[in-house]
């Protein structure tokens, strides 16, 4: 097997859906991945599904790798954004890359942020 860095998608849930959206970007050699969850998102059940109310994405493959999660991108986005669509990916990147480096100025430490 090859150390070469790939970029790798990987959907936990609600592809083609809307919501329970969790989807996974990473990159680099098989054993040294590191993952960038976009989105994260619930459903609410409906009447087929009685005594359950949300639906969520399976998230144990990210669990078991969280040390190489670099980081969430819904959760660095504010205002009323559902969905990451291609048109506005830049945009929220360009925002999470401005709140992450002015992150000291804005308030916010990295301990802080680790506790949410």
């Amino acid at each position: 097997m090859t150390e070469e860095n790939q970029l790798v998608f990987a959907p936990l849930g609600g592809l083609g859906e809307i919501g329970m959206n969790c989807a996974l970007y990473g990159f680099g050699p098989a054993k040294k991945r590191k993952w960038l969850m976009v989105d994260i998102g619930v459903a609410f059940a409906g009447d087929d599904l009685p005594g359950v109310d949300l639906i969520m994405p399976d998230t144990k493959f990210i669990e078991k790798a969280k040390k190489d999660l670099v980081g969430i991108i819904k959760r660095g986005m504010t205002g009323v954004y559902h969905h990451c669509g291609e048109q506005h990916f830049q945009r929220y990147l360009n925002e999470f890359a401005f709140r992450y480096n002015h992150r000291i100025k804005l308030g916010v430490d990295d301990a802080e942020r680790a506790a949410l």
